[in-house]
């Protein structure tokens, strides 16, 4: 029977639900996020009272990196100390007063030696390391990649009948950039690129027997994902390249002296160059719009962009810049002077994004959303 594949935010939900007492292991592909997810527990509510240490990187363990042996030669015996990298020591461990529970990341655990698993075990089974228990409420969680990925992941099976074991899929791109781009700021030609090629976020395993393009021979190859059946494929786009690739994009826009020759050969070495080539098409047609400063400050005679790529490059400038009512009305004021395409997109774009907020009672906006009315039958 096939598994079922779980969103980014299902099994951070499962995380939260279990993790205390059950090991989740993410399954999923090269770059899709499952690693993000420890790095967003440090901004999630629900982790406010919990120390949330570093992913730890299980392929980069060595013995003694886990705990290493401590002689008390006054009691005669030895006890075994875990790395400071856990979050445990002598005054945060059960049964102290005032221990503060942890949440711990295993990295790529599956591609770990055997004895590194081994040593692991009785945090993954136990929330022990070494002498030390973890206190109470503290979370263990793994990830690594799809077996079939051929990179070397392998669990025997004792190990995974003690784990709660999960696939994750990648996101979609209205997912991707509802959840991660826009609150993330991210460079909004980057997001342009990704609305106008969603299947950057396919899944190889889309093009294999009983993918959702089997039977579409037009569908052949996707160049632009990762693809383990291709062992001379390089750079590929995912959502870690993805995030990489904005901030070439915005760190390069903030020097000044980056041209476009060089700044082509930095994404396409992030990206691939397929994808990079196109992505530099967007970049350039974003110098013709206006800033954001100036769109608010005369949204009813700032001069609209004149191509309909910097407008939708604009769009998104607006969902990652807006950060107050008075924004959110300027640029629906600016909007409405659009043709009605991109009002249709700038409207979806908010309804997917957690911007709405910023727009909902705005009363330009609802007055946009009822004249574009025919774009959504």
């Amino acid at each position: 029977m096939t598994q079922n594949l779980l969103s980014h935010k299902q099994v951070t939900n499962l995380i939260k639900a279990v993790g205390a007492t059950r090991t989740v292991l993410i399954e999923g592909e090269a770059g899709s996020g499952k690693t993000a997810i420890a790095h967003e527990f440090k901004n999630d509510p629900f982790f406010a009272n919990h120390v949330i240490v570093e992913p730890i990187d299980c392929t980069q363990l060595s013995d003694g990196s886990v705990w290493m042996p401590d002689i008390d030669r006054e009691e005669g015996v030895s006890r075994e100390l875990p790395n400071e990298r856990f979050g445990v020591h002598r005054e945060n461990q059960k049964g102290v007063d005032g221990s503060v529970p942890i949440v711990v990341c295993l990295d790529e655990i599956a591609k770990a030696r055997q004895f590194i698993k081994d040593v692991l075990a009785p945090i993954v089974y136990e929330r022990r390391i070494g002498q030390y228990h973890m206190p109470v409420g503290s979370v263990v969680f793994g990830c690594t990649n799809l077996s079939t990925e051929g990179l070397g992941d392998s669990m025997q099976g004792h190990l995974r009948n003690r784990l709660v074991i999960v696939k994750m899929r990648k996101p979609t791109k209205d997912e991707w950039v509802r959840d991660f781009a826009i609150p993330r700021k991210l460079s909004p030609e980057l997001i342009a690129a990704v609305e106008m090629f969603p299947q950057v976020f396919d899944s190889f395993m889309d093009y294999q027997s009983g993918g959702k393009y089997e039977g579409k021979p037009q569908h052949k190859h996707n160049h632009w994902i990762a693809n383990p059946a291709d062992a001379n494929q390089e750079q590929v786009v995912t959502p870690r390249s993805l995030h990489a690739a904005s901030d070439i994009i915005t760190l390069a826009k903030r020097a000044g002296d980056v041209d476009d020759e060089t700044l082509q050969c930095a994404l396409g070495g992030t990206l691939g160059y397929g994808f990079a080539a196109e992505m530099t098409s967007f970049i350039r047609f974003g110098r013709d719009i206006p800033s954001f400063e100036r769109v608010v400050a005369d949204p009813a005679g700032c001069p609209l962009a004149s191509s309909p790529v910097a407008k939708i490059v604009q769009v998104f400038q607006f969902l990652t810049q807006a950060s107050t009512y008075e924004h959110a009305e300027a640029v629906t004021e600016y909007i409405k002077r659009m043709p009605g395409e991109m009002q249709s997109l700038f409207i979806n774009s908010v309804a997917n994004s957690t911007a709405i907020g910023l727009f909902a009672t705005n009363k330009i906006f609802g007055k946009m959303l009822a004249e574009n009315r025919k774009f959504f039958n």
